[in-house]
């Protein structure tokens, strides 16, 4: 357990001091570390150690200002639903729900990552009408081969570490991600702001001024929709894992 503590505080601190994560993200980080060694095994948090640095180093592809630091509801809504899938180790379900849960975020990172980037003007997952780049909802052709390749390769290497099967949790990081396009596109909040007409996912434009809830749950933010997206990616593992 101290080797368990020691290498979860000591990877936060590095992806704390590279930029990846905040201060308050670090600490947040090495709690669901410490969790999934403890219950899971070195395994285990190999392959959110994979997922955590391939999502990092998506972030710094071109162009970017510099990679996004971040916060502990950023971790935990990626984060959380794989650290209770460990904690209930060793039933028969945690195992797939953790692969199923990682691949599902790392599959909308990578699809929002290569996707902003690179895919061209994005369109709504419902109803296929142009929308801006970065619109929660919005998906391009790039952006969800992008997915499917980051749930594929989660699934290989969870099969390599004797954790779950590919097919399994290949298929239920795509299903995540594809949850978290729909909610991104039908209930998660949206504002308009009252000042400038720009849209966001805040209600504090960045002008200053506060938007006007124009969509959706005024609640359901862009965080509460990763965290239930990896849910979907966990039920759905462990569902098709029987």
């Amino acid at each position: 357990m101290p080797g368990a503590l020691v290498a979860a505080t000591l990877l936060s601190a590095v992806a704390w001091r590279v930029g990846a994560l905040s201060a308050d993200g670090a600490v947040a980080g090495a709690a669901v570390g410490f969790a999934v060694i403890v219950t899971g095994g070195w395994s285990w948090a190999g392959l959110l150690l994979a997922f955590v640095v391939a999502g990092s180093l998506a972030s710094r592809l071109p162009p970017a200002a510099g990679p996004p630091r971040r916060t502990t509801r950023q971790v935990l809504a990626n984060g959380t639903v794989a650290a209770l899938a460990a904690l209930a180790h060793p039933a028969a379900w945690a195992a797939p729900g953790f692969a199923g849960a990682v691949a599902a975020a790392w599959a909308d990172t990578w699809s929002s990552e290569f996707g902003t980037r690179y895919g061209g003007p994005p369109r709504r997952v419902v109803g296929l009408q142009p929308v801006d780049p970065g619109t929660s909802g919005g998906v391009t052709a790039l952006g969800s081969a992008a997915g499917v390749a980051a749930a594929a390769l989660c699934g290989l290497l969870a099969a390599a570490f004797g954790i779950a099967p590919v097919p399994s949790t290949a298929a239920a990081g795509v299903l995540g991600a594809l949850a978290d396009s729909l909610l991104g596109a039908t209930v998660q909040a949206a504002f308009r702001c009252t000042r400038c007409g720009r849209r966001g996912e805040t209600p504090r434009c960045a002008c200053g001024a506060r938007g006007e809830l124009e969509r959706g749950l005024r609640w359901l933010d862009n965080d509460a929709v990763n965290l239930l997206a990896t849910a979907v990616g966990a039920l759905a593992a462990v569902a098709l894992h029987r």
